[in-house]
């Protein structure tokens, strides 16, 4: 479907017009269950707004091969029911129930001297709507019956005896306001990318995940992500950098280093939104994109701590990796964040170490990010397990990230940027040291506390 709407924006621009007239669907009849007075007047309300819906599904989508071709098709068979002929009918009647032929005679000021009805003519083409000696007989046929009601109530069990046949085609077309509403947000999210200078796709799903030993396997196309952006930053008025990830295989168990602020959340983040969408056949955040299908997808990102946590870090680190391994499949994707991070670092590295030798085994696509470059380092030399592969953080001739990743293992944290960056030198800490141990013995502040104080906030 969405290739389509990409492909022929006159269907984009009916599919809107569609799921406009739900909404006026939707609004009328919510307001036939308000407090207006006029009874009438809401209950017709509705019957405009069904037949403005119908007319949408059924006058447009004309040649769609999707999906799309199921919204014209419905349109059409409710159309063609003896329901939506009275609708019609009954609709043409409060527009149109009947024709006045009025004379106007004019002063030589402009102002009108004169007004008189010439001709009343009912619209007798109308078969809902009786003439005058069947009304008369019609009323009085009721009367002596013992009914007493006016025009407006019967005009009123009219109105629902003509809904009350279309009242399924009312729930099925509204029941797919949800689905237009998935493929417009879609669209609008490729629009969003585009006003920003991003590109989003399609993606090419592979459905062998995890290649085996023989030659037609080893030959199955690898991962492709190209220009992978992160959208969560368009909610913070940021526009992302767009990278490449130089991983070939999709059973790769790919390990992430570089200093802090560099990215490396914001890819693995990416990267499951990658294969949500994905799956799902929305666009990706990524020019291209080739993806191996998941059949489970398994994402541990750091957070703050749960205040209603039984274990600490540690053993709630250790929870996580046991759930990891409970969960995980052939060819599922496991995406963490800063594994192993929630003890000290020789028994993190030990835990990370046996998690990478442990879960090739399991076949599954594996993104980790780490702090541990040391034991990164020795890893990418020995190569304990075949499907390793590093990435780091790409970094420009002053030190600073470029928030693109190379393969490799970085080098440092970079954290006497931070440091610098926040305030947390020796030399500045010494000074606000000073600065209080001055200020205290004086009896007051010194000038410069104030401001020795605003910059580590």
């Amino acid at each position: 479907m969405l290739r389509e709407l990409v492909a022929r924006p006159e269907l984009r621009a009916q599919l809107e017009q569609a799921y406009a007239a739900l909404r006026a669907l939707r609004d009328a009849l919510e307001l036939a269950t308000s407090v207006e007075p006029n009874l009438v007047r809401r209950k017709i309300g509705v019957l405009v707004a069904l037949q403005r819906c119908v007319n949408a599904l059924a006058d447009g989508f004309d040649g769609a091969t999707s999906l799309l071709a199921r919204l014209r098709s419905k349109g059409q068979a409710v159309r063609a029911s003896a329901a939506w002929t009275q609708l019609t009918q009954l609709v043409d009647i409060e527009g149109h129930l009947a024709t006045v032929d009025l004379r106007v005679r004019l002063g030589s000021d402009g102002t009108i001297r004169g007004f008189g009805v010439l001709a009343v003519r009912e619209n007798a083409d109308n078969d809902l709507l009786p003439g005058p000696v069947a009304r008369f007989f019609q009323r009085l046929f009721s009367f002596l019956r013992g009914y007493r009601y006016g025009e407006s109530e019967v005009v009123v069990r009219l109105l629902e005896e003509v809904f009350t046949p279309l009242t399924d085609d009312v729930v099925e077309l509204l029941a797919t306001m949800g689905a237009l509403e998935l493929y417009l947000a879609a669209l609008g999210f490729r629009d969003l990318a585009a006003e920003k200078g991003l590109t989003v796709s399609l993606p090419e799903l592979l459905d062998d995940s995890a290649p085996g030993d023989n030659a037609d396997a080893r030959a199955t196309p690898g991962r492709v992500l190209e220009g992978l952006f992160n959208p969560l930053l368009f909610v913070q008025g940021i526009t992302p950098t767009p990278c490449d990830v130089p991983v070939a295989r999709h059973d790769a168990l790919v390990v992430i280093t570089g200093p802090n602020s560099g990215g490396k959340t914001r890819l693995l983040q990416a990267l499951a939104l990658t294969q949500l969408l994905g799956q799902a056949g929305l666009f990706v955040p990524a020019a291209r994109a080739r993806l191996a299908r998941a059949p489970r997808i398994f994402l541990s990102l750091v957070t703050d701590g749960d205040a209603g946590q039984v274990e600490g870090r540690l053993g709630t680190e250790l929870l996580r990796i046991r759930k990891l391994f409970e969960q995980l499949e052939e060819g599922s994707l496991a995406v963490l964040d800063e594994l192993c991070s929630g003890t000290n670092p020789l028994e993190g590295e030990e835990i990370f170490e046996m998690v990478v030798s442990l879960l090739p085994r399991l076949r599954p696509q594996v993104f980790v990010s780490t702090h541990f470059l040391g034991l990164a380092a020795r890893l990418e030399r020995e190569r304990p397990v075949e499907s390793l592969a590093f990435l780091q953080v790409e970094l420009d001739a002053d030190e600073r990230p470029t928030y693109q990743f190379v393969p490799g293992v970085a080098k440092t944290s970079l954290a006497h940027k931070v440091a610098a960056r926040l305030g947390v030198t020796r030399e500045e800490l010494e000074a606000l040291v000073a600065d209080k141990i001055g200020a205290e013995e004086s009896g007051g502040e010194s000038p410069g506390s104030e401001k020795q104080r605003e910059k580590p906030r």
